[in-house]
């Protein structure tokens, strides 16, 4: 595996001993690299040269301008993703200070905590990655952490099983009913998987995620995979109705025009779930994995109804 690319951490501080103090303390995190910056225009140049993941900001750069940088950054339409840390004398000796208007996402107190600052680096960071990553209706975790989930399973060596969903007709319906309907179908979507995973009780074992649009992904342990995949299609052939008006679910099918541009009559959505493990065969890389979701997904597809289906195929593990 590829060696992890280390966190960028830029330090803005015109106070050299609380800048080597707190590089220190991170530098012993080997996941981060720490740069300084000692002026507002250092700091641009150096944002250009090697954009950072977090800033540190000390608050009294420069005559007290850090919160005017804060604000500043914050509205750069190229570095305003970027978490920004405050640095601070304390709480209550900075009354001043708006928090309400001001756009940190954390701050840092002196005296300086070794624990407390690379704890609270951590967790920005961790929080920053989980908020761009998520899908934005679902809120479930997006392709950036189902590809590192995906690599922590394959690193461990450990027998693990991956179910892709899709659901089957939804563009016919999103045609016919428009977005915002399709929208709750794939809420309702988000959380009936969720709610089957979460039955387990076991989250260190099992995950979800939303690769986008009718698209998910989860990880069960091997023994619970087939229950958790009847449950959910039970659920949704249980519930999907519900979705559709009087007359099209009575009928079973709704008409709508097709690819090219003809009428046609659609089946009631149904869900199509692939299984992936490396129960029989080794897995090497995530390549494998959605190679063989897609094509399990393309016959799934053409069997009529709701359904799951278990790639079968051996090879000698390693």
């Amino acid at each position: 595996m590829t060696a992890a690319k280390k966190k960028h951490i830029l330090i803005v501080d015109c106070d050299h001993a609380d800048t080597k103090e707190i590089q220190q303390m991170l530098e012993q995190k080997k996941e981060f690299m720490v740069s300084t910056a000692d002026t507002l225009s250092s700091t641009a140049i150096s944002m250009y040269s090697a954009p950072p993941d977090v800033i540190i900001v000390n608050t009294s750069l420069e005559g007290g301008k850090g919160l005017e940088f804060c604000h500043k950054i914050k509205s750069d339409v190229i570095f305003g993703y970027i978490p920004i840390i405050l640095l601070i004398d304390s709480v209550k000796d900075t009354p001043e200070i708006d928090w309400d208007g001001i756009p940190a996402d954390d701050f840092i107190k002196r005296p300086f905590c070794s624990i407390e600052l690379l704890n609270r680096v951590s967790m920005t960071l961790t929080r920053t990655e989980r908020m761009w990553d998520a899908n934005p209706l679902t809120r479930l975790p997006g392709n950036h952490t189902i590809i590192r989930e995906f690599q922590k399973r394959i690193d461990l060596r450990e027998t693990f099983t991956v179910a892709y969903v899709d659901l089957d007709n939804f563009k016919s319906y999103n045609d016919k009913y428009g977005f915002l309907k399709g929208d709750n179908v794939l809420k309702f979507t988000a959380r009936l998987i969720a709610n089957h995973i979460s039955e387990l009780n076991n989250p260190h074992e099992t995950f979800i995620g939303h690769l986008g649009g009718d698209d998910f992904v989860f990880i069960v342990p091997p023994d619970n995979m087939d229950d958790v995949c009847k449950r959910i299609i039970e659920n949704f052939d249980a519930v999907i109705g519900d979705f559709y008006d009087a007359d099209d679910a009575a009928q079973g099918f709704i008409t709508t025009l097709n690819r090219k541009g003809g009428k046609e009559g659609f089946p009631i959505m149904t869900v199509s779930i692939a299984i992936i493990s490396n129960d029989k065969r080794h897995i090497r890389h995530i390549g494998e994995i959605s190679t063989t979701a897609a094509e399990l997904k393309s016959h799934a597809k053409s069997i009529k109804g709701s359904k799951f289906i278990r790639d079968l195929r051996t090879a000698k593990k390693k």
